[in-house]
């Protein structure tokens, strides 16, 4: 039987060969969750008080993180806080905190490797999905993840989009994915895996697909996954210590569908409000007054984006008025900023540089007022997502926001390199 690269996933952790539309019951490699109202610690309470679980068979499979409401700012966020440690020292589960965004942390600090199956609440596992494994959110039956070590899944279909050419300059992978999205749909992934791969993937960087694959759910996605290639063998060499056997698909295995996209004709696309499917072109956006940028969160928060940004801003200043936040998705990559002195240069070109956050993402910090426009890196844009609902988001790449923050009005940033 010829598979996709998801079937094989699903096969390897069933132990027996699968297919698209089966059903069946998978113990995940990994669960993981973040810290969050009305999760974190409603599953402490169900396993505890309703379930009566006081150990789990594996607890080397669970890793916890806080990176939501953190730092803490009031005692009720330092109570889910509190709660997540509580949650993590009872059952043995591997807790970090501090140490970034989890969605990227959980690469950096070698859990992840080519093949794996990972559950979490949040769609934004996909990201893992640039190692070859296979992130699934699968938010309402996570108590039975954390309960069973086991999810009763039904095997999604794959969408293959095959990437050829190479990306102009001034143009990024964030620009790729809503590019996609304009040509096939918001829903033209629904319910399926989107399986990256082609001659054109191994033109990006590994930064640029962990953005390509944490976006999964605006095409409709459950999920995405890459071909692996010598770019995945090295992060993995310095993730795992090791290098691990490829992951492709097999030829002639079945798609829903097949997509074939040229980088080289991708150009900057905008998102604009008021939800990730409504993309423009950057030219039907050009001077609308924005009020603040910010370049980080799960999606677009590594190395490359600060890179991209710099490539306008170093030498430059914002303009007068206008806020732009920089926040790397994890303390590593921080550190790393600083060893390659980016931080200094956003510094001196007027961003604020921040720690590692999920919260200016969801409008915990540098929200947004009534009739304020924000650029943004961000996962999202719907109405309220960073402040008031009366804020108006677009979400655009690095170079768009290092644009648009000199001139304080959305520019397109070929025009400035």
């Amino acid at each position: 039987m010829n598979q996709t690269i998801a079937e094989k996933i699903f096969s390897r952790v069933a132990g027996r060969t699968i297919s698209a539309g089966t059903e069946a019951i998978f113990p995940p490699d990994l669960i993981t969750a973040y810290d969050y109202p009305g999760y974190i610690d409603k599953y402490e309470t169900q396993m505890v008080e309703e379930l009566g679980i006081t150990s789990v068979k594996h607890p080397e499979r669970f890793v916890l993180f806080i990176d939501h409401l953190y730092p803490a700012g009031t005692a009720k966020a330092q109570q889910i806080h509190q709660i997540t440690r509580r949650f993590a020292k009872r059952y043995g589960f591997k807790l970090h905190e501090g140490d970034g965004i989890g969605h990227q942390v959980i690469s950096e600090k070698g859990y992840v490797k080519p093949g794996m199956f990972v559950t979490h609440f949040d769609g934004h596992i996909s990201t893992i999905g640039a190692l070859g494994a296979l992130g699934i959110g699968i938010r309402n039956s996570m108590i039975e993840a954390f309960a069973t070590e086991e999810v009763s899944l039904v095997v999604p279909g794959s969408v293959r989009i095959n990437l050829e050419g190479a990306l102009q300059r001034g143009v990024t992978s964030r620009d790729v994915f809503h590019w996609i999205v304009r040509e096939i749909g918001p829903d033209g992934c629904r319910q399926a895996v989107i399986e990256y791969g082609g001659k054109g993937l191994q033109s990006l960087e590994m930064d640029e697909r962990f953005t390509l694959c944490n976006l999964a759910m605006f095409l409709g996605g459950i999920s995405a996954v890459m071909e692996t290639d010598e770019q995945t063998d090295q992060y993995l060499e310095r993730t795992t210590g090791k290098r691990h056997p490829p992951v492709f698909a097999d030829p002639g295995a079945r798609y829903e569908r097949e997509v074939t996209i040229n980088l080289s004709d991708v150009e900057p696309v905008l998102v604009a409000p008021p939800s990730p499917a409504n993309t423009i072109s950057i030219s039907d956006a050009l001077g609308t007054r924005i009020d603040s940028g910010y370049i980080g969160s799960c999606a677009s928060g590594r190395i490359k984006d600060f890179q991209q940004a710099l490539e306008i801003l170093e030498g430059k200043h914002v303009a007068e008025y206008f806020r732009l936040n920089a926040v790397p998705t994890t303390t590593r990559i921080q550190a790393q900023m600083s060893e390659l002195g980016l931080t200094p240069k956003l510094i001196n070109a007027g961003a604020q540089v921040h720690v590692s956050t999920c919260d200016f993402c969801i409008g915990q910090m540098g929200a947004l007022s009534e009739g304020e426009r924000s650029v943004s890196t961000g996962t999202l844009n719907i109405p309220g997502r960073m402040g008031s609902n009366r804020a108006e988001i677009f979400t655009a790449s690095p170079y768009t926001i290092a644009a648009t923050a000199i001139n304080g009005k959305i520019t397109d940033p070929r025009t400035m390199l």
